[in-house]
């Protein structure tokens, strides 16, 4: 398969390979049932994480994995440190009960926590002192995994669950100034986050963002409430060499806008048309396999042939990493998996 040089060359339009890269986006819902640790351990336990993003590593050694070796808490880092009411199931990631807030009036005197000191946000940086100090140096060499290696929740998200995004919908329109000033201060929150990871990993090389509520607005609300407060998050990381944006939700309608926030790879969900969005974004789209419908109920040779479909109709000239459009389901067996890895061996772009 690709090396990494290979991957990041692809992403630049510029492919050193014939090859389609496979990226896979692989997080805890992956990983715990993969290594048959259960939920519950995995998430409190930074050894068992480690234990099971390695194993994971060592069955697809040669396969860039997005956000990759990382301490994966889920939303609860930054939902959880920002106030809001989490739980933690015996057989499923961390998940929010409830906002911080039930009007959005309380924003103006919130003050927000220092994410060094705050809980969760606080939790997630020890773990990944202990992933830096524990990773072994294989992955670390061959994949880049931790070296300025960045990730975290966009403004928007973050912003529409802490205040619910039934209270976010109707306030955007009933207190626009006080939307913008929950946006601002989740804004700085997530930037001086960003900087504590640093201070852990070193400038940024590789940075995903995950915001998923742009699929939810209109182009008028997003142009006005999330856009400047993403393209400002990306503008803080603009040096790294890979700054991956994680949104599977529907959004073709946004794709211009899009193309102005300073990401450069884009990993977009099922429903896009690849060749149109890779055409108007201007950048990598990371994508876009069904990861229910087709990755993991589909038959292997149904996954083949959307695999070839998508490498012939968007790889030409680079911009594609083949992908499942968003997260994969935590049942998908790794068989399934590797028919991704094998099409893109298999099927080569038409060439230029």
């Amino acid at each position: 398969m690709l090396n990494y040089e290979e991957v990041i060359s692809a992403a630049d339009f510029n492919p050193r390979n014939p090859h389609v890269p496979v990226v896979l986006w692989a997080i805890g819902q992956t990983y715990a049932p993969f290594a048959k640790i259960p939920d519950n351990e995995y998430y409190a336990d930074p050894a068992k994480m480690l234990e099971a993003q390695v194993k994971f590593y060592e069955r697809f050694p040669d396969v860039l994995t997005i956000p990759g070796i990382w301490p994966d808490l889920g939303l609860m880092a930054e939902l959880g440190a920002l106030g809001a009411e989490l739980e933690f199931p015996d057989d499923a990631p961390p998940q929010s009960r409830g906002g911080a807030f039930e009007d959005i009036r309380e924003v103006e005197n919130w003050e927000v926590p220092d994410p060094k000191k705050a809980d969760y946000t606080s939790q997630t940086l020890d773990y990944l002192k202990y992933f830096c100090k524990h990773l072994p140096e294989e992955p670390r060499k061959k994949w880049g995994f931790l070296d300025g290696h960045i990730f975290c929740g966009g403004p928007g998200e973050i912003s529409g669950l802490l205040l619910g995004y039934d209270k976010f919908s109707y306030a955007m329109y009933d207190y626009p100034q006080l939307v913008h000033i929950l946006l601002r201060k989740v804004t700085d929150f997530i930037k001086s986050y960003i900087d504590a990871q640093i201070e852990i990993v070193g400038e940024p090389k590789r940075v995903i963002i995950w915001d998923h509520i742009p699929g939810m607005l209109s182009r008028e609300l997003f142009d006005e409430f999330v856009h400047p407060y993403m393209k400002e998050v990306f503008t803080h990381v603009e040096k790294a060499t890979l700054r991956i944006y994680h949104n599977e939700n529907n959004y073709p309608h946004l794709l211009d806008l899009m193309r102005d926030i300073p990401a450069n790879v884009c990993h977009i969900g099922p429903k896009h048309d690849l060749v149109e969005s890779k055409r108007v974004l201007k950048k990598c789209v990371m994508g876009n396999v069904h990861p229910i419908q087709e990755l993991l109920l589909g038959t292997n040779e149904e996954i083949e042939a959307k695999c070839k479909t998508i490498i012939e109709t968007a790889g030409r000239g680079g911009g594609l990493w083949l992908s499942t459009g968003g997260g994969m389901a935590p049942e998908t067996p790794v068989e399934k998996m590797q028919v991704l890895i094998d099409c893109a061996k298999k099927y080569l772009p038409p060439s230029l």
